[in-house]
Parts: structure tokens; sequence; C-alpha cells
């Protein structure tokens, strides 16, 4: 299962990150948010990129990883579990 990373625009609420099924959420200090989520499959992905384009909100980048992504100090991270 690979790992995500998706930026969006604006500040997100814990709760709407719930909602688009995010793992975590982590507070940008450029006030973007990072939504951090594990997929099964492409299929998954493009589902939740979906929701995004839904809901209206801008996506800035997605990136795949493959193992948790490192602490970054400069962010605030809210946890959506």
């Amino acid at each position: 299962m690979d790992r995500y990373e998706i930026r969006v625009a604006g500040q997100l609420s814990q709760r709407r990150a719930h909602a688009l099924g995010c793992e975590e959420l982590r507070l940008l200090p450029d006030g973007d948010s990072l939504l951090v989520l594990a997929a099964v499959d492409q299929a998954a992905l493009y589902g939740l990129l979906t929701r995004l384009r839904d809901a209206g909100l801008e996506l800035i980048a997605a990136k795949r990883t493959t193992e948790p992504s490192k602490e970054d100090p400069r962010c605030r991270r809210l946890t959506t579990r």
C-alpha cells in the first residue's frame, strides 16, 4: 500500500480532512494543508482526487511516498483519527 501526500490551498479543518478519508492533516505555515493518506490502488487515489475537486479544493501537488513522511518542525500536525 502506498502513502500519498496531497497539498491543497487553504487551511482545512480536521473534520473536513477526516470526511475526505485522510489519515493525517498537517497545516503548513504558508496557509496550505497537507493531507496524508494510504491508498490500496490507483482507483482509491483517483477517488480522493475526485472528492477534493467536488469539494472545490485547489490541488497544488500530489506525491507518492513509500514510508511515512518525516516530521517537519514548521508544520502543525493534527491527527484525524
